[in-house]
């Protein structure tokens, strides 16, 4: 009863753990011995749980809501390149992101493999080094020479930053990248 006021009243049923009604009722601690019963309780009371959208697994809920609402970002802004700080309608992307990175290793193969089917971004200090050579291999191609002026954009991107970038850590750089660089007449 006290579940059904709540979905209700928020339109969902997400109760946090410490929730208690205005009556003092621990209804977030209900529903944690109703997720600790599920495979033993009588299968009505399952099924009338799971009739109001009963999250049985929060922790799994939550990981999907993440995992939508990257697909809604990269819809809309082409890619999987969330930066850390970003946020929409109240959802840490950024975050969701950079807690999938440090679970890589030993998140579930299904859900890894989710993330590769759709771009996700392991590495975005690779990826964002390898947008700015690519960026500096187009204006190589456009200009004839690696001279990028101070300041200058290439479609949004700001090739003159990231060339100075390179050229203020060219000792500290791995040895592929600047290989790669000298190679191309950096």
């Amino acid at each position: 009863n006290e579940l059904l006021k709540f979905r209700e009243r928020e339109g969902h049923c997400k109760v946090p753990a410490s929730y208690k009604t205005d009556d003092a009722y621990a209804l977030g601690s209900w529903i944690g011995v109703q997720r600790k019963k599920r495979d033993t309780m009588p299968l009505d009371h399952r099924e009338r749980l799971d009739a109001l959208g009963f999250i049985w697994d929060p922790n799994k809920e939550a990981w999907e809501q993440g995992f939508n609402e990257l697909l809604k970002f990269r819809e809309r802004e082409g890619h999987c390149k969330v930066s850390t700080s970003f946020k929409l309608g109240g959802f840490k992307r950024g975050s969701w992101g950079d807690r999938q990175r440090s679970t890589k290793e030993t998140m579930p193969a299904e859900r890894r493999q989710r993330l590769d089917d759709i771009g996700f971004v392991w590495d975005i200090h690779t990826a964002a080094w390898e947008e700015g050579f690519s960026k500096l291999l187009q204006f190589k191609t456009d200009k004839g020479h690696c001279k990028v002026p101070r300041g200058f954009k290439l479609a949004d991107f700001n090739l003159g930053n990231w060339v100075k970038v390179q050229r203020f850590t060219k000792e500290t750089m791995p040895a592929e990248r600047r290989q790669r660089l000298d190679d191309i007449g950096f």
